[in-house]
């Protein structure tokens, strides 16, 4: 039935009834019949003040239940106005959220007085918001609860700058809702990333340790792998051109996480110029040189490079191997011809490679069938004429 049918005007008689009425219930109806009222636009100048006169004696009535259902009502709600959003705002948490969440005309400096109060209902609610700016993502960071803190790190429209995400790490790191939802934003910089990887690692290490009785030796080694692994996972979208590949290796020579394996993933996955930046940082030369020297024809060449860059002799015939395998296929670093580059000098290695008793070079060897797809690995084992997997991740 249309509830604006045979509507007569209010009075204010039945302003003193509704108010009077000693059931919760019954307010809220008749404030839920006066808001479809309202937003029918069809009142009189007269009724629609008295209606909205009326709207604010629900939203202050005595009864929270009657508070809150005004609350939602009014959360996407022209008829909301700045004092009443503060009002609503200030009262207890079930009352303050929809109008928190939901409504858009709130100022930062409002939300900003609100985090001050100890509410975690209402720091969720904020943090849940469609926008939510960079002063507030901070402040709900800094106050908020750890549940308050996931939701911000999963909200889309929240701008989380790097301090707070640093700060966030700091207090829940460790929890894995929060790690996993800060991993999970986009744009992260390489030193959030190392942050992450640090996390989990740490996770990885008491796991190993604790269920397996791994040596302390053993497990070091399975976590650095592992970091180079998603170091290289989570460096692939950022690296967009040579500005981004210069100033990825700075930072990852600067805080000496470019490794000898870790470029060798580079090289292997195709990520050639990636590879011959990290040399030439680590050789100290420019990376033309490093370049020429790692893809000369004769012995020398590469040789000379890793000594400069301080990897160990034991590893050049994986290094030769791989950077022979790009210049017989022509292989530049571009995405298109990438999985064949890979399956080609994955196969390649193991059959030029093995069998070896030298432990780096296995270790080189093996982890380059973890993060690859199954489709890589099969024809990487065709290639090199194995009958079996020698390492296969399991997720």
């Amino acid at each position: 039935m249309d509830p604006t049918a045979n509507r007569t005007s209010l009075s204010f008689q039945d302003v003193e009834r509704l108010l009077a009425s000693p059931s919760a219930e019954t307010r809220i109806e008749t404030m839920r019949k006066l808001f479809d009222d309202l937003e029918a636009g069809a009142l009189s100048p007269a009724e629609r003040s008295l209606a909205i006169e009326v709207v604010h004696c629900f939203a202050g009535d005595a009864q929270t239940a009657v508070r809150e259902a005004v609350a939602w009502q009014l959360r996407n709600s022209p008829l909301l106005t700045e004092d009443l959003a503060e009002r609503l705002v200030r009262d207890v948490g079930r009352v303050a959220f929809p109008i928190l969440r939901d409504a858009a005309s709130l100022t930062d400096d409002l939300l900003l007085d609100v985090l001050s109060s100890p509410d975690a209902g209402k720091h969720l609610a904020v943090a849940r918001r469609s926008t939510v700016s960079a002063r507030v993502s901070g402040a709900i960071v800094e106050r908020g609860n750890v549940i308050a803190v996931t939701a911000l790190l999963r909200n889309g429209g929240a701008e989380v700058p790097e301090p707070a995400l640093h700060r966030a790490l700091d207090r829940f790191g460790r929890v894995r809702m929060v790690s996993e939802a800060a991993a999970a934003r986009p744009g992260l910089s390489l030193a959030v990333v190392e942050r992450m990887i640090a996390f989990v690692s740490d996770s990885v290490r008491a796991t190993l340790t604790r269920a397996h009785g791994l040596s302390p030796e053993l497990v070091e080694r399975l976590i650095q792998r592992g970091r180079e692994a998603a170091t290289m996972r989570l460096l692939r979208p950022v690296l967009r051109g040579a500005d981004d590949v210069d100033s990825v290796i700075q930072w990852l020579h600067a805080n000496g996480r470019l490794t000898a394996a870790l470029l060798f993933r580079a090289l292997c996955a195709g990520d050639l110029a990636l590879f011959t930046a990290g040399m030439a940082a680590r050789a100290a030369i420019p990376t033309g040189n490093a370049q020429a020297l790692a893809w000369d024809d004769g012995e020398l060449g590469m040789a000379a490079l890793l000594k400069r860059a301080k990897i160990a002799g034991g590893l050049l015939p994986p290094f030769q191997v791989a950077v022979g395998v790009a210049k017989r296929m022509g292989y530049d670093g571009a995405e298109a011809g990438r999985e064949d580059f890979q399956a080609e000098v994955i196969g390649e290695l193991f059959t030029a490679c093995t069998p070896t008793n030298d432990w780096r070079v296995d270790d080189l060897l093996l982890q380059l069938f973890e993060q690859k797809s199954d489709e890589v690995i099969d024809r990487a084992l065709d290639q090199a004429g194995l009958p079996f997997v020698p390492v296969r991740m399991v997720p």
